[in-house]
């Protein structure tokens, strides 16, 4: 009886491993920065290009990061990690790109996997009650799909087990992307835009999701907002990425 079960098992297994390779011969995955072919249930990467990309290492900073410092003077932030430094025409670019323009949001979700584990050493991030992705318009969220922060934040749940959160805020207006706007235009695009759910569980301890940070400006908005109603509540910043 036990030959026959692990008989069926393991023609089973091997029907399901023949099924994934028939898969990935007619739809090959390739590597989101150089589109080569990938091998089986590799990464989203591959290792060449993983080797290349610019990892901040904040885990292991015992200083203030280049994080930590841009929003000194501007708002109370417990704490703050991004994984990697963004630069045009990078592989960081590429990265963000396919996550946010190519319908990709498996790539989100296994970053925000990478974030997880390298934040789980850092006594700041040890108590956190919820995980809050920056919130987008829902027209731009029927467009894409997704919000491209969820995703991320999703990921880093998978790890942590972290509730992620997606109605403590929500966006007023549809504005327009901040990609090509200055440090003051960008803050005039999203001051005053974020507004906080009635009727939530309050948290003590929140992270703020986002893709990539910039100027700052969308992040100093949504931590005004938030402590604007609520100022005991601790906010700290995690985002995938940090233009450098």
């Amino acid at each position: 009886m036990k030959s026959q079960i692990e008989k069926s098992n393991f023609g089973s297994k091997t029907w399901l491993e023949i099924r994934r390779s028939i898969s990935h011969l007619i739809y090959p995955d390739h590597c989101l920065i150089c589109e080569l072919e990938l091998l089986k249930d590799a990464s989203a990467i591959c290792s060449f290009c993983e080797a290349e990309m610019h990892f901040t290492h904040f885990e292991k900073y015992t200083e203030p990061t280049e994080l930590d410092k841009l929003f000194w003077g501007r708002i109370k932030i417990t704490g703050t990690f991004a994984l990697l430094f963004f630069e045009k025409g990078k592989s960081t670019q590429k990265i963000l790109h396919a996550l946010k323009y190519k319908s990709n949001p498996v790539v989100g979700v296994e970053f925000g996997e990478e974030i997880a584990k390298r934040i789980k050493s850092m006594n700041q991030f040890n108590d956190l009650d919820a995980l809050i992705p920056v919130p987008i318009h829902p027209k731009k969220a029927f467009i894409r799909g997704y919000n491209q922060s969820e995703q991320i934040a999703k990921g880093m749940a998978n790890v942590l087990a972290i509730p992620v959160d997606t109605h403590f805020l929500k966006k007023q207006e549809h504005t327009e992307s901040q990609t090509k706007r200055g440090r003051f235009d960008r803050w005039d695009n999203v001051a005053d835009n974020f507004v906080l759910r009635k009727q939530f569980k309050k948290p003590k301890h929140i992270a703020i999701i986002d893709d990539v940070i910039t100027t700052g400006a969308t992040i100093e908005a949504l931590v005004r907002s938030i402590h604007k109603n609520y100022p005991e509540i601790r906010v700290s910043i995690i985002s995938l990425a940090l233009t450098k």
